[in-house]
């Protein structure tokens, strides 16, 4: 009975260290960050490879009904807003903001406001500076950012936070024309 009974014991055993072991890579690029210079190139050579490949039914996403068609102005908001992203949960937010980037003719002049990590990002060719807010799922494995442009004339860092500071930004969600490419980003926006 003692022999059966210490061979469960190590079988058991084995079993709990082999579950506790590291996956190598995998877990290293589950907790990778993407920055918003990846997501922006990302997203911007999706857009155009699906505007110069031929349609087909395994490169085709089915079409995404507009999230707002069953609402009237009034369960809107008096404040105008379209989406508040910062009434949701941190895996709601992640998973809209990545809706966002991955479909972003729904939302082209929305208005969203969002909570997250202010990032700046400085492209040197272009002597230009990129601002966004990212935001991570529950676990603060993932990140998911999304670019703003704020209305009227301001200078970095003078008239924005510090690098990594909690910031809650409203803007319409729009895009503009860069080297060829389409961005998206909330344009107009002001710090809440």
């Amino acid at each position: 009975m003692r022999k059966i009974t210490c061979l469960i014991i190590s079988i058991a055993m084995a079993g709990l260290m082999a579950g506790c072991g590291d996956n190598g890579p995998q877990n290293k690029m589950t907790a990778q960050t993407t920055g918003l210079k990846d997501v922006l190139e990302s997203r911007m050579s999706e857009e155009n490879s699906e505007e110069t490949s031929a349609p087909s039914e395994t490169t085709v996403p089915s079409p995404t009904p507009d999230p707002l068609a069953d609402y009237s102005a009034e369960s809107l908001g008096q404040d105008g807003i379209d989406y508040d992203l910062t009434k949701l949960s941190s895996d709601l937010i992640y998973a809209e903001v990545y809706n966002m980037m991955i479909f972003p003719k729904e939302y082209i002049g929305r208005t969203v406001k969002v909570s997250g990590v202010f990032t700046v990002y400085y492209d040197e060719a272009k002597d230009k500076y990129h601002f966004a807010c990212f935001v991570s799922d529950a676990a603060a494995c993932c990140q998911q950012g999304i670019e703003f442009i704020l209305e009227g004339d301001n200078v970095y860092p003078e008239d924005y936070p510090a690098e990594g500071a909690e910031i809650t930004i409203q803007g319409v969600f729009g895009t503009y024309e860069e080297d060829g490419g389409t961005y998206w980003s909330l344009t107009g926006a002001r710090f809440i």
